[in-house]
């Protein structure tokens, strides 16, 4: 093999020192803006009200460089109370989930999660999420609306704030106007002069709250007009992937402009069948388990296993924490993976993995036969929702499984009794292409015992028995043998 083809394969000892980090499309924050007096007031009444004694503080990554300062004051402000404070400086799947598996090392009895939230009901622990407060002027907010009062007259409006600007509505809730003010519904409602206005924050405060507005936006006219206070981010796709609307915008409160957004476009759409496509062509089936905390996701994984069983696709039940490219390479017998995760964790862009990666609800449209010929009316990401009294549920009936069907990617029949030499030779026979036009050949019928390296061979028995020795101490740039 070519030094070319290996190095998609390979990298130089200096490649983890020039990596360039990731940047996320998130606003810059400051220490005021994720932690003041009130986040203060709410997270101290909120463990003295519960007796709470050792608290696990989760953090994103941008937050970490003021976690030492938050749990200082955390720790002050409870000093009468003799309880333990402890920083969660690294998730185990997504930042957006409750990691219960970390804060159970500590033997935590509550978690104070901070930032970005999927508001995944926590099956172990109790949970206080704390949002950060960004700048924005409610003058400046409905200056910008007013542009799309010829669009929103006579049509349904809802306005979604996103969770640095949820205190905005949060504001004009708690506080009584005072004579001759207007409260905030009033002066949206004068700005854009719509048939109907409806005010939600998202991620709802709770998951039950969050399944009815799921409800009620699948039932809604498909005819309203929908603005996401916030930005271009993995809240604002879930939210419009799921929610049927006329149109988009997005008022970015950190530049104070407004764009239209359109989520579901036609390249989307069909990139996203062809990998529904990619599921049923596939002789194995990946289940990535991205999450140990949310309820109901061992029924989804039994039920992914019933239905690839019902069309003679093997299953392999993977955990590996967040995934890559290099994690997934490894696995080179599987065809396609389902991702089961957090709504917000379960889409990726598999153009950097060797296989497609699908939800479980694409994964569902390939297995289940009740959603052939069936436009589903939304997209839906929680998983939850495909599960019975699941408002997306459908039965799966393993009689109305094809024997037979054409592949619309291939040309060939799927499900039929090919010989064992032509699937040998089909199998042996694949490439894969990466970005870096470097190949691959792979074999999907690939198992364990034929692979030509297995693990460390521990040799047990074969080796004579030799004196215990100190090993090196120290750290990883000085080691000491002393």
């Amino acid at each position: 093999m070519s030094s070319s083809t290996t190095s998609a394969f390979f990298s130089q000892d200096t490649a983890a020192l020039e990596r360039q980090t990731d940047v996320l499309n998130e606003q810059h924050i400051t220490f005021e803006q994720i932690w003041n007096e009130t986040h203060k007031k709410v997270s101290s009444g909120w463990i003295r009200q519960n007796g709470y004694k050792r608290i696990c503080l989760q953090f994103p990554d941008d937050y970490l460089p003021h976690s030492n300062a938050i749990s200082t004051c955390l720790k002050t402000a409870l000093a009468s109370e003799e309880c333990k404070v402890f920083i969660l400086a690294d998730t185990t799947y997504g930042s957006c989930c409750v990691d219960e598996i970390a804060a159970a090392h500590v033997e935590a009895d509550s978690v104070i999660h901070f930032g970005n939230a999927c508001r995944s009901k926590a099956s172990r622990l109790p949970v206080l999420y704390l949002y950060p407060v960004l700048p924005l002027e409610v003058p400046v907010m409905l200056k910008q609306l007013a542009t799309l009062q010829p669009e929103c007259g006579e049509r349904e409006v809802c306005i979604y704030f996103d969770i640095g600007y949820q205190h905005l509505y949060e504001q004009q809730q708690q506080e009584e106007p005072t004579e001759g003010e207007d409260t905030l519904y009033s002066q949206l409602r004068e700005v854009l002069c719509p048939k109907k206005l409806q005010i939600e924050v998202y991620p709802p405060p709770a998951e039950d709250c969050a399944e009815t507005k799921a409800s009620e936006n699948a039932s809604s006219s498909a005819e309203r007009i929908c603005v996401f206070v916030g930005a271009d981010n993995q809240r604002f796709a879930n939210l419009s992937l799921t929610t049927t609307a006329l149109q988009w915008h997005i008022l970015d409160g950190a530049t104070a402009t407004i764009s239209m957004k359109n989520p579901l476009t036609a390249q989307y759409i069909r990139r996203r069948y062809y990998y529904i496509e990619k599921c049923k062509d596939a002789q194995t089936l990946g289940l990535i388990v991205a999450t140990l905390s949310a309820v109901g996701y061992l029924d989804v994984v039994t039920r992914l296993q019933t239905m690839a069983k019902s069309r003679g696709i093997k299953t392999q039940l993977i955990s590996v924490g967040r995934i890559n490219p290099a994690k997934l390479a490894n696995f080179l017998e599987i065809d396609c993976f389902v991702l089961i995760g957090c709504p917000f964790n379960n889409m990726y862009n598999s153009k950097e993995y060797y296989k497609p990666i699908v939800s479980v609800f694409e994964a569902e449209m390939a297995l289940n036969p009740a959603w052939h010929m069936k436009y589903p009316e939304a997209y839906v990401t929680d998983f939850k929702q495909l599960l019975p009294e699941g408002r997306s549920f459908l039965a799966f009936d393993a009689e109305a499984v094809q024997t037979q069907d054409v592949s619309l990617v291939s040309g060939r029949i799927r499900g039929g009794n090919e010989t064992d030499d032509t699937v040998e030779t089909a199998s042996n026979n694949t490439v894969a292409t990466q970005a870096k036009m470097a190949l691959m050949t792979t074999n999907t019928g690939l198992s364990f015992e034929d692979r030509t390296w297995q693990g460390l061979d521990p040799a047990l028995g074969q080796t004579e028995p030799a004196k215990v020795q100190q090993g090196l101490s120290g750290i990883p740039i000085k080691y000491s043998h002393d």
